[in-house]
Parts: C-alpha cells; sequence; structure tokens
C-alpha cells in the first residue's frame, strides 16, 4: 500500500531537537525539545526552521503520568487551541491511544502499538483505528547511530488536522522511550500489540 503522506524526522546533536521534512528534503517543521523548563511544552512544533515561526502545535508530558497532552494550534491564542489527550493503555505495554474528531464530523479511537511485520526499522510502531481495525499510519525507526529519527508513513488521507495529531504523538511516543532510555530506565516496557 502506497502512503498517501510521508515524513521524514530527523535529530539535533544528542537529540535534543527534531525536523520535520518530506521524503525529498523539503523542510515543515521544527521541534523544540524542552525538558528542564517548567511551564513550557515538552514539544514544541513550528512550521519553519527554528524556534522562530509560528506554533502549530504542542505536547505536554504530564508529571507522574504516562498521558500526554497534545494541543493543536498556537498557545497564544487558546480559545482557538484543540486538545487531544494521548492515554498510555496497561503498565508494561508500549501501546498509546487517542481519540478525535475527524473533519467529517465523526470521533475515532487511533492506537499506537509496536509492530514487527510493518516499516523498515528494528523498533515501529502502527497507528490503528479501533474500529475498524484498519492501520493508518506506520513509524518506522531510524538506525541507532542515525541522524534520523525515523519516517512516518500515513495511508488514509484524514485531513491535515489528523495528520498532525499522528506526527506529534508519533515523535511523542519516541522522545517518551528516548528520555527513559537516558533516565536509565530500560527499554521502556514489553512487546505488547506486535503482530
Amino acid at each position: 500500500m502506497n502512503p498517501a503522506t510521508q515524513y521524514l524526522i530527523t535529530h539535533s546533536f544528542w537529540r535534543h531537537n527534531y525536523d520535520v521534512s518530506t521524503i525529498n528534503k523539503t523542510h515543515l517543521f521544527h521541534v523544540a525539545n524542552s525538558s528542564l523548563t517548567p511551564g513550557k511544552p515538552d514539544l514544541t512544533f513550528y512550521r519553519s526552521s527554528d524556534s522562530n515561526g509560528p506554533i502549530v502545535g504542542i505536547c505536554k508530558f504530564r508529571h507522574f503520568s504516562s498521558d500526554s497532552e497534545i494541543g493543536l494550534g498556537d498557545p497564544e491564542w487558546p480559545n482557538k487551541m484543540d486538545w487531544e489527550y494521548l492515554h498510555k493503555q496497561g503498565f508494561m505495554k508500549r501501546t498509546y491511544w487517542f481519540r478525535m474528531q475527524l473533519e467529517g464530523g465523526t470521533k475515532q479511537t487511533f492506537t499506537w502499538k509496536r509492530t514487527h511485520s510493518l516499516g523498515s526499522g528494528r523498533d515501529n510502531h502502527k497507528l490503528v483505528e479501533e474500529t475498524s481495525q484498519t492501520v493508518v499510519a506506520v513509524f518506522s525507526s531510524g538506525g541507532i547511530f542515525s541522524k534520523t529519527t525515523g519516517y512516518l508513513d500515513i495511508y488514509l488521507d484524514l485531513g491535515p488536522r489528523f495528520n498532525l495529531m499522528a506526527l506529534i504523538s508519533g515523535i511523542a511516543l519516541v522522545e517518551k522511550v528516548r528520555r527513559q532510555n537516558s533516565a536509565g530506565g530500560g527499554g521502556a516496557g514489553g512487546g505488547g500489540g506486535s503482530c
């Protein structure tokens, strides 16, 4: 199945920040990563090549919880922000789900699950629409010693808002695991959801 949209995600030195581009290297987003500044989002998505452009989305990791808050829009205009929540399912599994309203008006639940049969890396995740069990996206991990964090392939055209949510939640997943590993937390839980 050919993807409707493809993203290339790279990281800067020591993985502090991320950049998102098309497969042919057209730059789309810069992602500022902050883990030590109180009150600042953990991930801030800018539609530019640095942190000076317009903000299109943010992600806050909840303290003492595995859940995350994802805001679509610019925090400077809080009344226009759409908030979605990325929930962790189970204790040991690396499985996360969110529920959002699509542009057609229906609310649907999507779940990130680890997969060994899809993707091109060694630590891949698929995004499944729960009602139909359709795989709508796959996040393939990059190489261990590569600047490439991974690739996000989206297979259905569900609109730009969904694409941004898939992108933010996918990078949030990667960053959560990176922080756990950096803190000596090991592999961040068992397999869960593989196929």
